[in-house]
């Protein structure tokens, strides 16, 4: 008798301490939910849990601090790009305007032009680039129309008169979802660096879609991409001998695409470079 009461006594022992535990861990389990619905009250106990919800609380207080910090110090960042962009902007329109207006018409008139030009060129490129930063979550999921994507990316840049474009008119029948504005620059991009090429003489564009993704290629004849410059063709700032440009075009496109759910890959093909972008959850 002495041993079974002796038995059951550990038995709702155990059971207590059992459920005891289990509750406790439910309620820290609570509290760190309720921390991230940004309910920063804590429970008033003194037990062994206590002192791990403490830890908890601690804890998660300081990533969200850190957060907030990293947030700020972004938003001042891009805010100060911006700043700088526009204090540049200002300098280089009243620049082009005295150019343009002056009378004299000798080479260095030219070559100040060619650079002002540059400059108010990457004083946009500074713009771009601050706003897209600051849009992380921000694009607009838009039905567009692959046809007319292409053919507003095309109007925006100055097509050389001798390079040939021809387009697959299947892309009238394709739609793709994301943001208008900023996939057209992602895709002129792929045409600037294209038209930039002096061997280039032809671009081809074509579209076939599957119950995937709408891919959209983008091929030129202009001698194609150096083995040694396919793993850096989409890095910032990182642009071949030959470029005369600021070597940011192609890694802002790459963001882009990838901020709008997609993927975009490059290769060699007959005599030139192939773009493909894979354009997915599409309609």
């Amino acid at each position: 008798m002495i041993y079974f009461i002796w038995g059951l006594s550990l038995f709702i022992l155990y059971y207590y301490l059992t459920r005891k535990y289990k509750k406790r861990i439910n309620e820290t389990i609570c509290l760190m939910d309720n921390l991230k619905s940004k309910n920063y009250s804590i429970p008033m106990r003194q037990d062994d849990f206590s002192i791990l919800e403490d830890k908890i609380y601690k804890l998660f207080v300081e990533l969200v601090e850190e957060k907030e910090n990293t947030k700020n110090k972004s938003d001042r960042q891009i805010e100060y790009l911006e700043d700088i962009a526009h204090q540049i902007k200002t300098p280089i329109t009243s620049m082009l305007f005295s150019i343009e207006n002056y009378s004299q018409k000798d080479e260095d008139i030219k070559i100040l032009k060619r650079q002002v030009l540059r400059l108010n060129s990457l004083s946009d490129i500074l713009l771009k680039l601050s706003s897209l930063d600051a849009r992380e979550d921000s694009m607009k999921k838009e039905k567009i129309n692959l046809y007319e994507l292409v053919e507003y990316s095309l109007d925006t840049i100055n097509i050389r008169k001798d390079l040939k474009i021809n387009i697959d008119k299947n892309l009238k029948d394709y739609f793709i979802i994301g943001d208008f504005y900023w996939i057209s620059e992602a895709i002129t991009n792929i045409f600037k660096n294209a038209s930039d090429r002096k061997s280039c003489s032809v671009i081809e564009i074509n579209a076939i879609k599957n119950p995937i993704y709408v891919l959209l290629s983008i091929k030129d004849d202009g001698g194609g991409i150096k083995d040694g410059d396919f793993k850096k063709i989409f890095k910032r700032f990182y642009k071949t001998p030959d470029s005369n440009g600021f070597g940011i075009g192609l890694s802002m496109a790459k963001k882009i695409i990838e901020k709008n759910n997609g993927e975009i890959e490059v290769s060699n093909e007959d005599l030139g470079a192939k773009f493909e972008i894979k354009f997915y959850n599409v309609t």
